[in-house]
């Protein structure tokens, strides 16, 4: 990734957009503290899933099957016998 600084990227926006239209990430400095990124546009599409791929990719990241009664043990089905806040 490059790195250009705020008054280079005023000075010189088109160049930079240039880079960045080939492809290239670009950071934006101020005082050389990278405060945002320039980068080409992903592909869209490429962020929707077909529903099997969803399905699979959720039960492949699914908690912990014991998760559920662990966090009852702990917490009980509400939170009213704690009391108020305060």
């Amino acid at each position: 990734m490059g790195t250009v600084a705020s008054r280079d990227l005023r000075n010189h926006t088109a160049d930079v957009l240039r880079r960045v239209a080939e492809g290239e990430r670009v950071a934006v400095t101020v005082h050389g503290e990278v405060v945002a990124e320039i980068a080409p546009p992903t592909d869209r599409r490429a962020a929707f899933l077909r529903k099997d791929e969803l399905m699979a990719l959720i039960e492949k990241r699914q908690a912990d099957s014991g998760l559920r009664d662990d966090l009852e043990a702990l917490a009980g089905d509400t939170t009213d016998d704690l009391g108020p806040i305060g």
